[in-house]
């Protein structure tokens, strides 16, 4: 009995899995697929048929569009749109192309060549074959293969065996800049060309092919070079704010004393995992909208449950005057563009007395944090 209960429970997560992934396709039922069509309606003599709406009437279909895909064979999933994820970025709604536009960001003196470089990155991520470089005009790729999604097949016995069908395409991706002579803007526009969509490596037809292919490539492509952009630029900023950050003593509004220097919350925020654990603390959690780490003082590093029990064992005292495994609290406050750290024991602020303790190794571990 529990061996067929279990049998169950296994073979429902088998099938509520495979019709989880067909996110891209209809769900429901598709009764509709098998009425007949039984022509126009005739109406017996004498009776008035009021003419038929244009938008009620049903178009008449070709056969070759009567053999395409219907029903679950349509892919419901929306046009992918653009993101403008990076410093600058910008859709222009007034244009058909898949475009991507950038003005002037603040701590980039040649935009192009910042775009560009990104540009270059990401197609190098796609592993396609470049056949034509203009730096920071244009790029162009030999056909390449890219992976959208599996799908698992129809079938009881296809779902219990994990069946899956994959889809793939072929294209050829060109990306062309167009930058203005001040280097302070640039436009970037993405072509998908020669693109053929398969089903597990078997051509598809037209009618099989998803009707939004092409955006989704188009649009894909420079959602990642937008995503790129972000990513370093956030990482280049936080890194030349880092460097000659120097700590120094003092006190909140609040008259808590403090840890203080000059910055902002993201660098700080981004400062101080590394500054915690090389002057002795275990991060056990952090709530960055707060701006509190949550710690405990193991300069051995972290003590297993059975290791917190050989009370015979001496405990590693660290360079800090605290009992290993007190929990304080470090909160992080962004004053104006100044950093206030602030430590917590047992929901108290540490007096003055033992910051002053803790800062000799504090200010080592900030010095490691923000040398190159």
């Amino acid at each position: 009995m529990k061996f067929n209960k279990v049998l169950i429970v296994a073979l429902g997560a088998v099938i509520v899995s495979g019709c989880a992934a067909q996110r891209d396709l209809a769900e429901g039922s598709f009764d509709y697929l098998e009425v007949e069509d039984h022509g126009a309606l005739t109406a017996p003599e004498g009776l008035y048929v009021p003419q038929q709406r244009a938008q009620y009437r049903l178009p008449t279909l070709s056969t070759e569009q009567r053999e395409g895909s219907i029903g679950q064979a349509v892919s419901v999933r929306s046009p992918r749109q653009m993101l403008t994820l990076a410093p600058g970025s910008r859709v222009d709604e007034g244009s058909n192309e898949t475009r991507l536009a950038f003005d002037a960001v603040e701590g980039i003196t040649d935009l192009p060549d910042w775009v560009w470089r990104a540009v270059v990155a990401v197609i190098d991520e796609l592993d396609a074959e470049v056949i034509e470089h203009n730096p920071q005009e244009r790029i162009v790729t030999a056909r390449f293969s890219k992976q959208h999604y599996t799908l698992g097949r129809e079938g009881f016995i296809n779902r219990l065996r994990r069946v899956r069908d994959e889809y793939t395409s072929e294209q050829v991706l060109t990306i062309e800049m167009q930058a203005a002579s001040h280097r302070r803007s640039a436009v970037i526009d993405a072509r998908a060309s020669e693109i053929t969509w398969f089903e597990n490596g078997t051509p598809a037809s037209a009618q099989d092919t998803p009707v939004m292919l092409q955006r989704e490539l188009e649009a894909g492509i420079l959602n990642d070079v937008s995503a790129y952009l972000a990513r370093n630029y956030s990482s280049d900023q936080i890194a030349d704010a880092r460097r000659g950050v120097e700590i120094r003593q003092g006190e909140t509004a609040d008259g808590f004393a403090a840890i203080v220097f000059d910055s902002n919350f993201n660098v700080a925020w981004s400062l101080m995992p590394g500054v915690l654990e090389s002057s002795g603390f275990v991060i056990e959690d952090f709530n960055q909208s707060e701006g509190v780490y949550y710690t405990s003082y193991e300069p051995a590093g972290k003590r297993s449950f059975f290791r917190r029990l050989a009370f015979w064992q001496a405990k590693e005292r660290g360079e800090l005057p605290i009992t290993v495994g007190t929990e304080i609290e470090f909160n992080v406050d962004d004053r104006d563009g100044v950093i206030y750290v602030i430590p917590y024991i047992d929901e108290e602020p540490a007096s003055a007395e033992q910051v002053a303790e803790w800062m000799p190794v504090f200010a080592r571990a900030f010095r490691e944090q923000t040398e190159d």
